[in-house]
């Protein structure tokens, strides 16, 4: 089961933390693994960084699980979490990624002098395929970082994930109106630069993703003998989320926004550990009682 697709199933969320709240361990695990997953993508493209993308998730999820018994169920027990998932990921101190780049200038300027004269053979392509899309990722990753927090979580939300307007609005505390209008504003500033620097979107533009990967082994950024991830063994972002309620963005959007839904929807090597971590929290077992 995915966040937001339509096979959530509210009554089970209610069950878990009816079950929680009276002491119940195994409750408390399930739920944190029913929604940690979608926490810690959205981080990640958040900050980019994956330690501080499960540390953030760490954050939240304790914050989250100290305040069940606060949830009134005026509003679904789904939203009520990501309200506050939203919220600290607004609030929270700058992480270490957000700090290097503030701008679509400076980023461009990197895009511009880093490894543009390097070039790699057909086979070399052929080879190096999983690092060339590892770099890719990074670079989309970076784009993001350019928008503040608040373009960022619209953009990540309404046109990463795709989720209804009237739905992310509620979560940031937005009408579904200002919401789309400061999506709109945060696609056309990413767009303008991807048209200008992207070569994946303008063949005019010089920048290319294996030019830059062959400098990074020169460098030895990327370790050509390590795949982080094959295509095969992972989910993409569109493919566990809903999509379809923006068919017409997305015919005319779609070679910007592609880049992105076609990203990992990374399954994380935090689970077990974050679990842990968290059921060990004092506080969490003060409150539910647990031993």
């Amino acid at each position: 089961m995915y966040a937001f697709s339509e096979q959530y199933d509210e009554s089970q969320d209610l069950l878990l933390v009816k079950q929680a709240c009276a002491g119940s361990k195994a409750a408390v695990e399930q739920l944190i693994r029913f929604h940690q997953r979608f926490i810690y993508n959205v981080a990640l493209k958040l900050v980019r960084d994956e330690d501080d993308a499960a540390d953030l998730t760490q954050e939240v999820l304790i914050k989250v699980m100290t305040k069940l018994d606060q949830f009134e169920q005026k509003s679904s027990f789904r939203t009520w979490l990501y309200r506050i998932v939203m919220n600290h990921f607004l609030s929270s101190q700058r992480k270490k990624a957000e700090k290097l780049i503030h701008s679509f200038d400076e980023l461009g300027v990197v895009v511009d002098e880093l490894h543009n004269n390097e070039d790699m053979s057909a086979e070399e392509r052929e080879t190096y395929s999983e690092q060339i899309i590892d770099v890719r990722n990074k670079c989309m990753a970076s784009t993001l970082l350019c928008l503040d927090r608040q373009q960022r979580i619209i953009l990540i939300l309404g046109g990463v994930f795709g989720l209804r307007s009237n739905v992310a609005a509620e979560l940031l505390g937005l009408t579904p109106e200002n919401f789309r209008k400061q999506l709109s504003r945060a696609k056309k500033d990413l767009f303008q630069f991807m048209d200008n620097k992207c070569g994946l979107i303008n063949p005019n533009n010089p920048c290319r993703c294996h030019k830059k990967t062959k400098g990074f082994i020169k460098e030895g950024k990327v370790d050509p003998s390590t795949n982080r991830f094959t295509r095969e063994a992972l989910e993409t972002i569109g493919e566990v989320v809903e999509l379809k309620n923006h068919e017409l963005d997305r015919l005319m959007e779609g070679k910007y926004l592609r880049l992105f839904t076609d990203q990992p929807y990374e399954k994380t090597n935090i689970g077990d550990k974050l679990i842990e971590s968290l059921l060990f929290d004092k506080d969490i077992q003060a409150l539910f009682w647990l031993n």
